[in-house]
């Protein structure tokens, strides 16, 4: 004990620096956005490759699972291709020449969803496509986050259950639409904003994407109204709307690429800069 109180006394200036050093780093990353970009560009540089050997460890005490899933899935988009109802972009990775968006499949290698902002690493990068901006789906049924930073081979996603992230929705048939954020602590609760009080719908109505961005297409399922309530003095429901999709369980996505996202964004940002 003796000793290491002397170790400290020698080398405490050495801690001190190293202590305050921590310090200003953190300052400058939370504080300034290029930086932060930087910062964040490089985390994923240096932990992508550890994180998907992690992750395919992992994989494999479960490729039961993951089988049968794949397989579910596969049997659903036969079905659905056999009755004439799939459509294309999401039977394969191939580009949609007829259509407006290219999906990219990826692996989730790190996913994370009990803090407040929370993220994803997939295994796709700038080299299969992937830029940031693009949505990221779980399917049919449910959105996964918005792509933050990308090198050649990975990227980091803003989790859909990350105090930022806010999803263009609307209520299925009702025309209604507002922005599905994350308030909770509950990974399959959300809630959807900005629905006027003099809306009309009910508990158990489906709410899915609106389309209304270059981001995610229309009609991406998303959950059902559990409850609402019109706060007081509020102009606006409070909305909690139950995922279909639960984003503990996720393994692989789809990032869609938005072919037509630059010429539209070149009209649209004007407009929400005014």
């Amino acid at each position: 004990m003796i000793s290491l109180i002397h170790f400290i006394i020698k080398h405490g200036a050495i801690f001190t620096f190293l202590f305050l050093q921590t310090i200003c780093m953190w300052m400058i990353v939370t504080f300034n956005d290029h930086q932060r970009e930087i910062f964040l560009h490089n985390t994923v540089l240096i932990t992508s490759g550890a994180q998907e050997r992690i992750s395919n460890i992992y994989d494999y005490w479960t490729l039961y699972s993951i089988s049968d899933s794949l397989a579910s899935d596969n049997a659903r988009l036969k079905e659905q291709l056999f009755s004439g109802t799939a459509s294309p972009q999401y039977l394969d990775n191939e580009l949609d020449q007829h259509g407006k968006d290219s999906i990219i499949a990826a692996k989730i290698i790190y996913n994370r969803i009990s803090g407040t902002n929370n993220h994803l690493l997939i295994n796709r990068g700038k080299s299969h496509g992937i830029d940031r901006g693009m949505g990221v789906i779980t399917g049919k049924k449910g959105v996964a986050g918005i792509t933050k930073a990308c090198t050649q081979n990975y990227c980091s996603v803003i989790s859909i259950l990350h105090s930022q992230a806010s999803i263009s929705s609307k209520i299925n048939n009702r025309g209604y639409f507002g922005s599905l954020v994350w308030r909770s602590t509950n990974p399959r609760l959300l809630q959807l904003e900005a629905i006027p009080v003099h809306a009309t719908f009910e508990v158990g109505d489906t709410v899915v994407t609106s389309g209304f961005s270059t981001i995610f297409p229309e009609g991406i399922l998303l959950g059902t109204i559990k409850s609402f309530e019109i706060p007081s003095g509020s102009n606006f429901y409070r909305i909690e709307v139950r995922t279909f999709n639960d984003l503990s369980k996720a393994k692989y996505v789809y990032v869609v690429n938005d072919l037509h996202k630059t010429e539209k964004d070149s009209l649209l940002l004007p407009l929400l800069n005014e």
